[in-house]
């Protein structure tokens, strides 16, 4: 026989460099698997408000169209805060009326009463007649270009 024995199999520094490019690889997709159930759960709670809001917004038209929040001199007043069925809070008020513009409500919905301060109000016209899509674009395209007064 000869002094050289041919072995068979792999090494342990081989197994062992096998074993850590597994094992990145397994880390990395498990990243990937975490942050898509995040970005999964943000679109779930962005769908869920967005019910709300519109929920929120057709209720609020009904009641202006029904004559409701109106003062003594036909002026919007201010909708105290109220809690949704599903336990998160709402706020509306309004924003100042210029000209013959239909009233546009700012409401904000958050989980809690005291987030309603900081939460970002989602503006909505509530108008009768032309559809809410119909008057906010004519609303954008007149504040954007002002008529001039002569």
């Amino acid at each position: 026989m000869s002094g050289a024995r041919r072995q068979r199999g792999f090494t342990l520094i081989e197994v062992l460099v096998a074993l850590f490019v597994f094992l990145a690889a397994v880390t990395g997709i498990l990243a990937l698997m975490t942050t898509a159930l995040e970005l999964h759960r943000d679109g779930l709670q962005v769908a869920r408000a967005t019910r709300e809001l519109e929920d929120v917004i057709a209720q609020v038209q009904r009641e202006v169209s029904a004559g409701q929040h109106k003062g003594a001199e036909g002026q919007l007043q201010e909708i105290q805060p109220w809690k949704l069925a599903n336990g998160s809070w709402c706020s509306v008020s309004w924003e100042p009326v210029r000209g013959d513009e239909p009233p546009i409500a700012a409401v904000r919905v958050a989980t809690s009463q005291a987030a309603l301060k900081t939460a970002r109000p989602v503006r909505a016209v509530l108008a009768d007649g032309p559809a809410p899509a119909q008057e906010a674009e004519r609303l954008r395209t007149v504040r954007a270009h002002p008529p001039e007064n002569p």
